[in-house]
C-alpha cells in the first residue's frame, strides 16, 4: 500500500507538472486546496445517502454487494427528497443538514457495511495501478475551475448556462421552479437540485468565496464516478460469478473498475458539473437490481422501478436509454409467470417517483414534459416559432440510414470534431464498445450462454435504436450503455481459460485505457490543462493582475453593486456576480420586448432597455453570428438592425477580438438614453 501511495504521489505531480501555468509546486499547493475545501461537501452528501439507502436493508438482508443496491436507492430518495423540498420552498441551510446528517447518522450506526465495499481490488498490481491513477486523474481534471475543460464540451458551456447557473438562480428566488428565461430549468434538475443542497451545506450562495460550491459540484460527479467504477466493478464481479462459475470472477471485478475509470467520455461527463454520471451510477446499480435471482420479483420490480426512476429524474433521456436495457434484464431473470406483476409494478412506481417533476412542469406551463409534444400537451409560454426553432436543434435530418451509420462513422458534413464523431466512432469512447461488442460474441457464440447473449443484444439494442429515432444523435447521449459495454468487455476477458494471458490482457487494457485518458487529457486547454488550477474560480470573477482577464472578471469589475447587466446572445452568467439578465437561444429574448416598442427605429431601443433597468449590455458577436448561421434567431431580430443599435450606443468600454483576425468576440457598452 505504501509503494502504490508513493505511485499515486508521483503520477499526480507528474501529472499537475505537465504544461504552462504557475509553479508546479503552485499547482499542487491549488489542487490540495480546492481538494480539502470543496471536497468534503460531495462526500458527505453521497456518505448521507448510502445511509439513507438503508431503508432497503429489509429487503436486502446480508446479500454480497448489497451496497450496490443501497447507495442506488439512497441517491434517488435524497434527490427526490432535496427536489420535493426546494419546490416547497423549505430548502436552506438547517434542512440540507438536517437531511445529510440523518442519513450519516443512520451510516455511522451501521458501520459493518464498509465490509461489503471490498471488489478484491487488489492482486493483479497493474490492474490497481489502473484503478489508482483512474481514480486519481478524475480527481485532478475535476479540481479545475468550471470553463477550463472540455474541448468536446466548448469549456463546459452547459455547466455555467444551466447545470451550475440554475442553483445558483434557485437559491436566490429561494425555491426550485423553472423559469421563462431559462428552458432547461424545466428539466428534472434533480442533479442540479443537489448542487444547490451542496451550497447550502456551506451556508453561501454557489459563486460566494470564489465559487467554491462549484467545485464541490464538480468534485460531486468526480465521486460519482469513483462510486460508478466500484458498482460496474461490482456488477462485473457477480455477473461472471453468477453466469460462468468456472470463469475469474474477481479479474472482472477489477478490470470493470479499471474500464469505467479509463473511459474517457465517462471522464468527461465525470469532471464537470453534468448530470451524466448520475445516470450511470443509477444505471450501475439498477442493473445490479434486475439481475439478482436471490431478491424477490415483485422486490426487484420496485427498486429497479425507483432507481431508474431516479435516473430519469436526473435526465430524462434515461427513460428510453436506460430503463428498456433495465426492464429486458429484470424480466430475462424472473420467472414468466412474474412477468406481467414485474411490469405492472415498475410502471406504476416508476411513475409515481417521476411524478414530482412532471406536475412542477404541468403548473408552470401546462405540459408536464415541456418543451416536448408541445402538438399533443399545450405550447406552455412558447409560440409556435420559438418550438420550430427548438426542435430544429435537436433533431438529426438525415435519412434512417444515415442516421445508424452515424453510430460506427463519422459525419461527413460535421463542421467540427465534436459533431462529425457522432456515435461509437467518437474517440472519446476510447476500445469499449469494439471490447463490449467482443465479450457479447463470447457470449453468443457459446451454447451454455448464448441466451444471456441474446438479453445482452437486446439490451443494447433498443436504446441504440431509441438514441437514432429519437435524438440529435450525439455521442454523449450513448454514455448510458456504458456500464453494460463495460460488463460484457470484462466477462469476455474474465473467461479466459489461460490465467497468465488472462492477466496479461487485463492488465494490458486496464493501462492502456487510463493512459488513453491520460492522453486525451492532457491535449485540453491547449496542451496546459492546469494552467487555471492554482488560481481557482476566483480568476473568472474578478481581474487577477495574471494574463489578459477573463471577460467576465472586467464586467465584474466595470459593474457597480446597482447596476444590471444584459448578456445580449450570450447565455452563460455563471461568473457575472452581479444583476444580470439573460436567456437561452430557445426563450424570448429580452431585446424583442424593445423591437416590439420601436421595430422601425432601432436607435430607441435602448429607451425600453433602460426602462427595464438594464445599465449595461454585453454583446456576443460570435454567439449572434452563430445563431444566425444556424437559423436560431427569432424572427423579430434582424442582424443589420442589430448592428445599427449597436452603433447607436457610441463607443464600448471593452473589447475582446480573434487574436488572428481582429474581428471583434464580445464587446461591453453602457446604455446612457433616456428613460422614458
Amino acid at each position: 500500500m505504501i509503494a502504490l501511495g508513493l505511485l499515486g504521489l508521483i503520477f499526480a505531480v507528474s501529472m499537475l507538472s505537465w504544461g504552462s501555468g504557475g509553479a508546479w509546486s503552485d499547482r499542487v499547493v491549488g489542487a490540495a486546496r480546492t481538494l480539502t475545501g470543496s471536497g468534503w461537501p460531495p462526500l458527505l452528501f453521497l456518505l448521507g445517502a448510502l445511509g439513507i439507502g438503508r431503508i432497503a436493508r429489509p429487503w436486502l438482508g446480508t446479500i454480497r454487494g448489497r451496497w450496490v443496491i443501497e447507495i442506488g436507492i439512497g441517491l434517488t430518495i435524497t434527490l427526490s427528497l432535496i427536489h420535493l423540498l426546494g419546490i416547497a420552498g423549505l430548502l436552506n441551510p438547517i434542512s440540507a443538514w438536517l437531511l445529510t446528517g440523518t442519513g450519516l447518522l443512520l451510516l455511522i450506526g451501521d458501520v459493518r457495511r464498509i465490509g461489503y465495499a471490498n471488489i478484491a481490488c487488489v492482486g493483479c498490481e497493474a490492474t490497481t495501478i489502473a484503478i489508482t491513477c483512474g481514480g486519481l486523474l478524475a480527481v485532478l481534471m475535476a479540481v479545475n475551475p468550471p470553463g477550463m475543460l472540455w474541448g468536446s464540451e466548448y469549456g463546459g458551456f452547459d455547466a455555467l448556462s444551466y447545470h451550475l447557473q440554475l442553483p445558483r438562480e434557485w437559491i436566490e428566488q429561494g425555491r426550485i421552479w423553472p423559469s421563462t428565461h431559462n428552458v432547461y430549468s424545466f428539466l428534472p434538475g434533480y442533479v442540479e437540485g443537489a448542487y444547490m443542497h451542496l451550497a447550502l451545506l456551506t451556508g453561501g450562495t454557489i459563486t460566494t468565496h470564489d465559487a467554491r460550491a462549484a467545485m464541490s459540484a464538480q468534485m460531486l460527479s468526480a465521486f460519482m464516478l469513483i462510486l460508478s467504477a466500484g458498482c460496474v466493478g461490482e456488477l462485473a464481479r457477480s455477473s461472471c460469478a453468477r453466469l460462468l462459475p468456472s470463469a475469474d470472477a474477481p479479474v472482472a471485478g477489477r478490470l470493470g473498475i479499471a474500464l469505467t475509470l479509463g473511459t474517457p467520455w465517462l471522464l468527461v461527463v465525470g469532471t464537470l458539473a453534468y448530470n451524466e454520471i448520475a445516470v450511470v451510477l443509477l444505471g450501475a446499480c439498477a442493473l445490479s437490481v434486475a439481475m439478482r435471482t436471490d431478491i424477490g420479483a415483485w422486490r426487484r420490480a420496485v427498486l429497479c422501478a425507483v432507481i431508474v426512476g431516479g435516473a430519469c429524474s436526473c435526465k430524462p433521456t434515461a427513460l428510453f436509454l436506460l430503463a428498456p436495457s433495465v426492464g429486458i434484464v429484470l424480466l430475462a431473470c424472473s420467472p414468466r409467470r412474474r412477468w406481467a406483476v414485474s411490469t405492472g409494478l415498475c410502471v406504476a412506481v416508476g411513475a409515481v417517483t417521476i411524478a414530482p417533476w412532471l406536475i412542477r412542469n404541468a403548473i408552470e406551463a401546462g405540459n408536464p414534459v415541456f418543451p416536448q409534444l408541445h402538438d399533443q400537451l399545450g405550447r406552455g409560454h412558447w409560440t409556435a416559432a420559438q418550438h420550430e426553432i427548438y426542435a430544429a436543434a435537436h433533431r438529426f435530418d438525415g435519412t434512417i440510414l444515415d442516421r445508424f451509420l452515424l453510430l460506427v462513422l463519422p459525419d461527413p458534413n460535421g463542421p467540427d470534431h465534436v459533431s462529425r464523431f457522432r456515435g461509437l466512432s467518437n474517440a472519446q469512447w476510447g476500445p469499449i464498445p469494439l471490447l463490449g461488442l467482443f465479450g457479447l460474441g463470447w457470449l453468443l457464440g457459446t451454447r451454455a450462454t448464448r441466451r444471456v447473449g441474446l438479453v445482452a443484444t437486446l439490451a443494447l439494442a433498443i436504446p441504440i435504436v431509441c438514441w437514432a429515432m429519437l435524438t440529435h444523435n450525439q455521442s454523449r447521449f450513448l454514455i448510458p450503455l456504458a456500464p453494460l459495454l463495460i460488463v460484457l468487455a470484462a466477462i469476455g476477458v474474465a473467461r479466459i481459460r489461460w490465467h497468465l494471458l488472462r492477466n496479461a490482457i487485463a492488465s494490458v487494457l486496464a493501462l492502456g485505457s487510463v493512459i488513453w485518458c491520460v492522453a486525451l487529457a492532457l491535449v485540453q486547454g491547449g496542451s496546459s490543462p492546469f494552467i487555471l488550477i492554482d488560481l481557482g474560480p476566483g480568476v473568472f470573477m474578478r481581474e487577477s493582475g495574471v494574463g489578459t482577464p477573463p471577460w467576465t472578471a472586467v464586467v465584474n469589475e466595470l459593474t457597480s453593486d446597482a447596476e444590471t447587466v444584459y448578456l445580449l446572445g450570450d447565455a452563460t452568467p455563471f461568473y457575472v456576480t452581479g444583476d444580470v439578465r439573460y436567456n437561452t437561444v430557445y426563450d424570448r429574448w429580452i431585446i424583442e420586448d424593445a423591437i416590439d416598442a420601436h421595430p422601425d427605429d432601432p436607435a430607441r431601443w435602448s429607451e425600453t432597455l433602460r426602462a427595464k433597468g438594464i445599465d449595461l449590455v454585453v454583446v456576443s458577436f460570435t454567439e449572434i453570428d452563430r445563431y444566425a448561421q444556424s437559423g436560431w434567431l427569432p424572427d423579430l431580430i434582424d442582424p443589420t438592425k442589430l448592428i445599427e443599435w449597436i452603433d447607436s450606443l457610441g463607443q464600448p468600454i471593452e473589447v475582446w477580438s480573434d487574436p488572428s483576425t481582429g474581428a471583434p468576440l464580445r464587446a461591453v457598452f453602457r446604455i446612457d438614453g433616456p428613460t422614458p
